[in-house]
């Protein structure tokens, strides 16, 4: 997903910044803050719904908890047929929630920077 650009919003890792010297600049930065964080949160319900779907995978290729428990030949060897068979998910669950944590922390950030730029735009006010 492409995000789009900014003119007094950046955003350098998890930080988020906000350059603002007047009322009408401190508009159009709540604007911006607004558009990035609809941005981020379509971003993190993607990641959300591939993590969804990798444990779904992973679950799938253990097999169901009374295969797990019998002994039998053929069990096992439907379990290692299941395992071939699950599709591999495209990251790891790992990856996955580092992201989405990378993404709560843009967005609790571009909360905050929100917050500070109405106080400014009050002080102006």
């Amino acid at each position: 997903m492409r995000l789009s650009a900014t003119r007094f919003i950046s955003i350098a890792g998890t930080e988020v910044h906000a350059a603002v010297a007047n009322a009408a600049g401190g508009k159009t930065a709540l604007k911006e803050i607004k558009q990035k964080k609809s941005e981020f949160a379509l971003k993190r319900r993607a990641l959300v719904y591939q993590q969804k779907q990798a444990k779904a995978a992973a679950e799938k290729a253990e097999g169901s908890p009374a295969r797990k428990k019998s002994p039998g030949l053929l069990s096992r060897i439907a379990r290692l047929f299941g395992k071939a068979r699950a599709m591999k998910p495209k990251r790891t669950l790992a990856e996955l929630e580092t992201q989405i944590h990378e993404i709560d922390e843009i967005l609790y950030n571009l909360d905050s920077c929100r917050v500070q730029i109405e106080g400014k735009l009050l002080a102006m006010g």
